[in-house]
């Protein structure tokens, strides 16, 4: 059996066929047909045309077969980089949500990125926005806090406007996602999490924004369980995953990994 990382088999596939290329590149941006994705590669046929010297390339000399797309969909499928279901008369393909970041990457695509974050006191927010409103590197459209619900449903404020630093012109979008007792458990508390269903329920976090949004997963300041259940999100999901070890605002020491996955 031989294993390998999730952007090596897209770069690969990207290298080796120029269809394949174009599909995954038009798949990024959204569900496509069948029809959509066989013009978009016979537009880049004629476009190639062009650069090798043909002046005026004859759309009739450039088609694109059912044969020639559905054997290079059907191998991505196969290799579990694009999803196809066939709605009314045709076939929608999309990209399966683990490829969406590798084939961001292999083909330098920029989207804007967010944060799922977590905390283990009420208290965390303070070192938390503060580097939040600061830092330059990332500058996230949006923030998740994932949080156990026994530890921050006793009247605990989750305004974190109150925790920007002055001078500060950061605004703040942030989502929060309290987790139950059987879910995240409580830390400190001597009630174990459970470390599927907190997985779960992150997951439903990541794939309700993944196809718009780069992710970024922070494992800095939350408890043990929902710190787990990222870092093995990040793996399957090929997500970034960091590490603040110093909070100082703009220069805050961050350390970064880009946790590839690997498929057989």
């Amino acid at each position: 059996m031989i294993w390998k990382p999730a952007d090596q088999l897209v770069r690969e596939e990207v290298e080796s066929v120029r269809a394949r290329m174009i599909i995954l590149d038009q798949l990024e941006s959204g569900p496509k047909t069948g029809n959509e994705l066989r013009e978009a590669i016979r537009k880049d046929m004629m476009a190639q045309a062009v650069k090798a010297g043909v002046r005026k390339p004859d759309p009739a000399d450039y088609v694109v077969t059912d044969p020639k797309l559905y054997f290079n969909t059907k191998h991505l499928e196969n290799i579990g980089l694009v999803q196809s279901k066939r709605e009314s008369k045709e076939r929608i393909f999309r990209l399966a949500p683990h490829a969406i970041q590798p084939v961001r990457r292999v083909l330098d695509i920029k989207r804007k990125r967010i944060l799922i974050t977590s905390l283990v006191e009420p208290g965390d927010a303070r070192h938390l926005i503060g580097w939040y409103c600061k830092e330059r590197k990332f500058s996230f459209k949006k923030l998740h806090v994932v949080v156990e619900m026994e530890r921050f449903q006793r009247g605990v404020s989750k305004n974190l406007e109150r925790y920007i630093p002055d001078g500060s012109v950061r605004k703040i979008n942030d989502e929060w996602h309290e987790l139950p007792l059987d879910v995240a458990g409580e830390f400190g508390g001597g009630k174990q999490g459970d470390l599927d269903k907190t997985y779960q329920a992150i997951e439903k976090i990541i794939l309700q924004d993944i196809r718009e949004y780069n992710i970024i997963l922070d494992v800095s300041l939350g408890p043990p369980v929902i710190s787990m259940a990222m870092m093995l999100l990040a793996t399957h999901y090929s997500l970034d995953l960091i590490y603040v070890r110093e909070y100082s605002g703009k220069n805050s020491e961050v350390q970064m990994v880009t946790a590839l996955e690997v498929v057989e």
